[in-house]
């Protein structure tokens, strides 16, 4: 894999696991709308009982002081939740850049990409927008379950770039 200038890493699904807990909840309350499901979400509880995925705050921790181009860009649907998030991040020790994507806007319309610019995704759509404006995507899938060559399972191959 090439060198990047810089990288970007999705939050939900390839740091913690709150993804999964999100779809959960959803699930458990598929009477409300998105928006009022979004709403009334305990955020703090979700994002202090997420779990982090395959050691990726370990690695975020060592990584940082390796490369000042790291940011987090994540999809944020409320403004309560973008807080959890970053809180969780800060009570971690890492101290990366936090860049929140509102509904509706694709994350290559937050942050430009362009040929040295790597995300890490859990999501195939977001990767193959971000490759379509020139970036480079890869595919976060920590059950290496997906049929996309590129593609990681973990966040320990930053550390050996």
């Amino acid at each position: 894999m090439q060198e990047y200038r810089d990288v970007l890493l999705d939050f939900d699904g390839v740091i913690l696991d709150s993804e999964e807990r999100i779809m959960k909840r959803r699930n458990e309350n598929s009477e409300l709308s998105w928006d009022e499901f979004f709403d009334t979400l305990d955020w703090k509880g979700l994002y202090e009982e997420s779990q982090e995925i395959n050691d990726s705050l370990r690695i975020l921790k060592i990584y940082q002081k390796m490369n000042p181009n790291l940011y987090i860009i994540s999809k944020t649907h409320t403004l309560e939740e973008g807080r959890w998030k970053i809180k969780r991040l800060r009570q971690e020790d890492i101290t990366i850049p936090f860049l929140l994507v509102p509904p509706h806007i694709k994350k290559s319309e937050i942050y430009i990409p362009n040929s040295k610019t790597l995300l890490v995704d859990d999501s195939i759509k977001n990767i193959r927008d971000w490759n379509s404006k020139g970036g480079y995507g890869v595919l976060f899938d920590p059950e290496d379950k997906s049929e996309e060559k590129e593609k990681v399972k973990s966040l320990e191959f930053l550390l050996r770039r």
